[in-house]
């Protein structure tokens, strides 16, 4: 299993080249490399030895035209910097929508001209941005230059709520085009979906449909891993399942735990962020903020405050981590878990050494093994866990979620598929 770290603040650059070692690739989404292509650029060229792609991000043009603007109603920075590169028309359009209304795939300019554009984007962008006299002074600062170009060219993708859908057709059309253009060359394809609107018999007509394509990007909309129903991880399976027979490379653009338990399936690699993204919703817009300060527990496969971690290790001081970076901070003792809160980039070392950790044990992992692991965790501590009060909460009597995620996963994951 591969882990593809997702790129989106510059301040975790010196971070992630002190942990290069720990991540296999990066996905570079397409407003922030046309809004700040120098910088972004460069930062690319100093990781040669990781292979990368950009992801094109054009669902954000089904986004209303409110979301794309700013509080004096002009189109945000990153977006008209994301038209300018993709279609001199794309602007034009956006700006003649009324506040509240969305594009349709007959809005868009010609697909030959749009999926040409959007290829040469990806191609050419990181080689000619990183030589600019505007990337001059960021070579000195994230080090020696190669630039590269990606693995390969990720088709334009938007959202569909069903395979009859329009926009499910103007994606395979896309799709189709960029390959026309590429020729030989091997392209990537999304297949952006809500798992909610996935059967047998769309994921079957999904499968013939991209059977063509050799790289196959999956995003499930809002897979928040510990909050979904064991028929979305069985409807997952065979979606990844069926992708997979055709013999092409099915990646996910955003993922955790669970899709790595996927592997079996026929995943070959996901992607987040740091401490972040490991599901992703529509109408979240891209950008805004940090990361949260929040610790991975790496028993329970997931994500709590420093504040709830606190009270789960002096409750249960077996559950320290046994990583080197806990190691160092932590040493055995609970009471230093509030080291992690004046030194934030030690979280995110921890996540992505514990992630890194369990990617490579995924190559020896027998999965029905795990699967008794993840009902042993819930047994053990979901009842000990919920008697817990929760210190985030407004409400002083509220007490923290539990472990029942864990054993919706084994049933989802145990499942005939």
């Amino acid at each position: 299993m591969n882990i593809n770290l997702r790129f989106a603040m510059h301040r975790d650059i010196p971070l992630i080249h002190s942990e290069a070692a720990k991540i296999d690739g990066l996905v570079i989404p397409g407003h922030i490399l046309a809004y700040q292509s120098a910088p972004t650029s460069v930062f690319v060229s100093s990781m040669p030895e990781h292979d990368y792609i950009i992801d094109p991000m054009t669902f954000i043009f089904q986004h209303p035209k409110s979301s794309n603007v700013n509080e004096a109603g002009e189109l945000r920075r990153s977006i008209c910097r994301m038209c300018e590169e993709y279609h001199k028309d794309l602007a034009g359009i956006l700006e003649g929508l009324d506040i509240d209304q969305r594009m349709r795939p007959s809005d868009f300019p010609a697909l030959n001209d749009f999926c040409a554009r959007i290829v040469s984007f990806q191609r050419d962008v990181v080689r000619e941005k990183s030589t600019t006299s505007k990337a001059a002074k960021y070579i000195s600062r994230y080090g020696r230059q190669t630039p590269t170009e990606p693995r390969f060219v990720v088709a334009p993708y938007f959202k569909f709520e069903s395979v009859g859908d329009e926009w499910y057709q103007f994606s395979l059309r896309c799709a189709q085009e960029t390959q026309r253009i590429c020729g030989n060359d091997s392209i990537g394809v999304v297949i952006y979906c809500s798992v909610n609107r996935l059967n047998i018999e769309a994921i079957n007509r999904i499968g013939a449909d991209y059977q063509q394509f050799n790289h196959i990007l999956i995003w499930i909309d809002d897979f928040n891993e510990v909050a979904i129903s064991v028929e979305n991880i069985v409807e997952a399976r065979r979606l990844i399942n069926v992708l997979a027979r055709n013999e092409a490379e099915v990646e996910s653009l955003y993922g955790g735990y669970l899709l790595m338990l996927m592997e079996s399936e026929g995943l070959k690699a996901i992607s987040h962020g740091i401490l972040y993204t490991q599901h992703k919703r529509f109408d979240v817009l891209p950008g805004g903020g940090g990361a949260p300060e929040r610790y991975y527990v790496p028993k329970f496969k997931g994500f709590r405050s420093l504040s709830q971690t606190d009270l789960i290790l002096h409750k249960h001081p077996e559950l320290i981590c046994d990583c080197e970076v806990c190691g160092e901070v932590i040493g055995g003792n609970a009471d230093r878990i509030i080291m992690f809160g004046d030194e934030p980039d030690l979280l995110r070392k921890h996540f992505l050494t514990v992630r890194y950790q369990e990617a490579r044990a995924m190559r020896d992992m027998n999965r029905a093994e795990e699967i008794e692991r993840l009902r042993e965790t819930y047994e053990a501590y979901d009842e000990s866990i919920r008697m817990l009060p929760n210190p985030d909460a407004f409400v002083s009597s509220s007490r923290m979620r539990g472990l029942e995620y864990l054993y919706i996963w084994a049933q989802g994951l145990e499942h005939t598929i």
